[in-house]
């Protein structure tokens, strides 16, 4: 049985430290494993890469000087 991990818990890494895109990957992999999976409040089913552009669409990551950072302003306080 997988376990999908929350969002916000992909989110933390980018609070803690900005990274590009393949930080981003090698960090999920080693914190997570290759395998995860990823669910937000209200959906499920996400792979890395979907949950990035989820994150992308609803502005909840900015590119800065080519990492992705969290904008605060944009998310859920829970």
């Amino acid at each position: 049985m997988t376990t999908e991990i929350h969002a916000h818990k992909v989110l933390n890494l980018l609070k803690e430290k900005p990274m590009t895109e393949a930080e981003l990957c090698q960090a999920v992999s080693e914190e997570f494993g290759d395998q995860a999976t990823f669910r937000t409040c209200k959906l499920n089913g996400f792979n890395l890469e979907s949950l990035l552009e989820f994150f992308i669409q609803r502005e909840k990551v900015v590119q800065l000087d080519g990492k992705w950072a969290v904008n605060l302003e944009r998310v859920c306080s829970h």
